[in-house]
This record gives C-alpha cells, sequence and structure tokens, in this order.
C-alpha cells in the first residue's frame, strides 16, 4: 500500500472512530430498562454494591492521609475519582425506571442512600482540596453509616 492511501485509510478509520464515539456518547445512561421487579432490584443490589467500593475506597484514602501517609495530590485526585464513579452510580441508577410501585419504594431507599454518600464524599473531596488532610478521619466518619446503609441494602435485597 503507498503511503499516501495508507494516511488516507488512517485519516477515514480516525473519522470512523470519532464518529462512533460521538453517538455513543448521546445516550445518556446506557442501561436498559427493568421489566419486572426481579430484575430493578438486581440493577439496585449490582449499583448498591458498586457504591460500596467507592464509599470503601474513599474511607481508605481519608483514614490514610489523617495519619499523614498520603500526599495530598494524591489524596484529592484519589477522593475525586471515587466520588466520579459515585455520582455516575447515583445518575445511572436513578435513569432506570422502575417497573412497579413496589420497585419505586426500592428507587427511594436505595436513591436516598446512594445521594447521602456522595455528599459525604464530596465533603471529604473539599476537606482534601483545602489541605485539612489531618482532619479527614472525620470529616470522613458519616461515610461509615453510608456504607451500613449499603451492606445492609446488599443483605436484603442481594
Amino acid at each position: 500500500m503507498r503511503p499516501r492511501s495508507m494516511a488516507r485509510s488512517l485519516v477515514a478509520g480516525c473519522g470512523v472512530c470519532s464518529l462512533a464515539g460521538c453517538l455513543a456518547a448521546c445516550v445518556a445512561h446506557p442501561v436498559g430498562p427493568a421489566r419486572t421487579y426481579a430484575g430493578y432490584e438486581g440493577k439496585a443490589v449490582t449499583s448498591a454494591e458498586a457504591a460500596q467500593s467507592s464509599v470503601a475506597t474513599v474511607q481508605l484514602v481519608a483514614s490514610t492521609a489523617a495519619a499523614g501517609k498520603a500526599f495530598g495530590p494524591y489524596t484529592v485526585v484519589s477522593v475525586s475519582e471515587q466520588e466520579d464513579g459515585l455520582s455516575a452510580v447515583e445518575g445511572t441508577f436513578a435513569s432506570i425506571q422502575p417497573p412497579d410501585r413496589r420497585a419505586d419504594a426500592l428507587r427511594d431507599e436505595l436513591v436516598a442512600i446512594l445521594s447521602s454518600a456522595v455528599d459525604h464524599v464530596a465533603d471529604v473531596r473539599i476537606a482534601a482540596r483545602r489541605g485539612d488532610l489531618a482532619d479527614l478521619d472525620r470529616v470522613a466518619a458519616p461515610l461509615r453509616a453510608d456504607a451500613a446503609a449499603l451492606d445492609a441494602f446488599v443483605a436484603r435485597h442481594g
């Protein structure tokens, strides 16, 4: 293949990939509908498990930073990434249409837990960005209740 035709192929391939990426980005939440309560409950449990991971990571990073064993920039980036992930879990789950009234109650329960966790992780991020690393254990303390609520949710519905 000649260099000029290789360059055209590469440009065309990049264009196709860019178009595909743009079209994929137009889908707000690529999660299918839940047609039954059992399907919805399964999606709720999966979401709660993902949130458990983010909450536990923030707790670990906060206690490590408070003990003086983590640098500020690392702490800020780590907590920010977990906040982004947790917010994505919350948004994705909230976008799933509950199939019935019983699922409405399940949705309300989990969205309240996720919202609380997002708020508490944001508090940790804000404190870390302000350089209050020594105090992060205290700031992260409310995450214990969020973790317990997520654990209980998964135990009841898993």
